[in-house]
């Protein structure tokens, strides 16, 4: 067991985090699921406690690597996403495990920021940044499970403002540098911070601003679309762990338009474009569902060859990135 364990890579926590997620979405659809989703979200998790646990020279190896180091956030996320899943049958249980994972979350952004963004270095900065320091709104979304509203609004907005800082930080590395091809699934991430911050807002705000909700439901669309214009070509790019960036950020998208739509009908508003909104809710729905279950696919059949012995696709490492910088400039 403790070779399987040694060989599981840490965005298995992204997948983890997609499935949770899902699980939540169609929750009101399918209870079945909604259990399975948080079952297999949370053996997922476990394995990687269990890999911190046994093997933590191996996991501070990895977490040299800024991308690594910033995707071990979505560990946290997920254990903020379990915790709604466990407080109906155990709510302080499941209070002191969103606790130490909201306090986690902080501490992992305050050692993300001395040890990568305090030595800042454009060609290493990628969209997982946002979920180092943005993921940390997932707290906000959680929050009324809790009845911590007033909390969760104070996450929201330095998250949010996080957000509006990195938004241009990460924009001009894609400007100005390539990116690596075992990086560039990462680029889905885009999809998910404006929809996170949007079901934040409106789970944690205790009178949301119509105006506000309106333009993030907007923008949250449009970033989703322009990840879709970019999804064919990475779903031709051979199999990285990666990939597990295409799963959580789909998810949000269909969840925040679907708290958009609702808060907005809530207020009396309707008609066709409301009509067509939910068409195009059930639309997104359907391809964050379809997404979750391709990569965990992949992932499973990646996880198992490495358990076998068998050749996998490599993992990008601090090293590498440093190399192709390098070869960039040059």
């Amino acid at each position: 067991m403790k070779s399987v364990i040694q060989k599981v890579p840490i965005p298995t926590a992204g997948v983890a985090l997609g499935l949770a997620a899902l699980g939540i979405l169609l929750q009101p659809l399918s209870e079945a699921f909604h259990l399975i989703a948080g079952v297999l979200s949370l053996i997922m998790v476990a394995f990687l406690e269990a890999k911190i646990i046994l093997f933590p020279a191996m996991v501070r190896e990895d977490l040299k690597n800024p991308v690594f180091a910033a995707v071990s956030a979505t560990l946290f996320m997920t254990t903020m996403q379990l915790a709604t899943y466990l407080a109906p049958l155990a709510y302080d249980a499941a209070f002191v495990i969103l606790s130490i994972a909201v306090i986690g979350h902080f501490c992992l952004m305050a050692w993300f920021t001395i040890a990568f963004t305090l030595h800042f270095d454009l060609k290493q900065v990628f969209p997982t940044h946002f979920i180092a320091y943005v993921g940390i709104i997932v707290a906000s979304l959680t929050s009324p499970t809790f009845g911590m509203e007033a909390v969760g609004a104070v996450i929201f907005w330095f998250g949010f403002a996080l957000y509006l800082a990195l938004l241009v930080i990460v924009g001009l590395r894609y400007i100005k540098h390539e990116v690596p091809e075992p990086s560039k699934p990462l680029f889905c991430i885009y999809a998910a911070p404006m929809s996170l911050s949007l079901a934040g807002y409106l789970a944690s705000a205790a009178e949301p601003n119509a105006v506000m909700v309106g333009i993030m439901a907007v923008l949250a669309q449009l970033f989703l679309v322009l990840v879709l214009t970019q999804l064919p070509k990475l779903l031709k790019i051979k199999f990285y762990p990666s990939y597990a960036a295409m799963t959580f950020p789909f998810v949000i998208s269909a969840s925040a338009l679907l708290k958009a739509v609702t808060y907005f009908e809530g207020l009396g508003f309707g008609g066709p474009v409301f009509m067509a909104a939910h068409v195009l809710i059930s639309i997104e729905t359907i391809l964050a569902t379809v997404m979750v279950l391709y990569v965990l696919g992949h992932y499973l059949r990646f996880f198992f060859r490495r358990i076998e012995g068998k050749p996998t696709e490599p993992v990008l490492t601090s090293a590498e990135i440093a190399r192709f910088a390098e070869e960039i400039e040059g």
